[in-house]
């Protein structure tokens, strides 16, 4: 009775098991998490500037403040996608980082150093 019970049991429960590995797998690379988090980022970042130009490597934004306007620009450098003026990371781990301009959203390629391929669509 006790061997019935087990392998009803694992027949109920292997299903989910399998789920959860496959789950695990997914997360277990930081470089997603990284990804998704640093994509929410950018996007918060861009909510409050105006788009001035794409170019293939680069996006070009203004912030117009009380006295001046502040040209703000994201680039790959190294393997971080930063902010500038200044250094700030956005997302790091990065082969490269391309921008195509689209009529109402701006499309992001990106490539993890492991080769890992991602397409993402920005609001203009």
């Amino acid at each position: 009775m006790a061997l019935s019970l087990t392998m009803g049991l694992l027949l109920f429960v292997t299903p989910f098991i399998k789920q959860v590995n496959g789950i695990w797998q997914i997360q277990k690379d930081a470089s997603y998490l990284e990804i998704q988090i640093g994509k929410q980022q950018l996007e918060y970042e861009i909510k409050e500037l105006t788009l001035v130009e794409v170019q293939p490597s680069q996006l070009i934004y203004k912030k117009i403040g009380a006295d001046k306007e502040d040209k703000i620009i994201f680039d790959l450098y190294k393997d971080t996608l930063r902010k500038q003026p200044g250094f700030h990371p956005i997302i790091v781990g990065l082969k490269t980082a391309n921008f195509i301009e689209h009529d109402r959203m701006i499309e992001m390629n990106l490539e993890t150093e492991k080769g890992e391929r991602y397409v993402y669509f920005l609001q203009k």
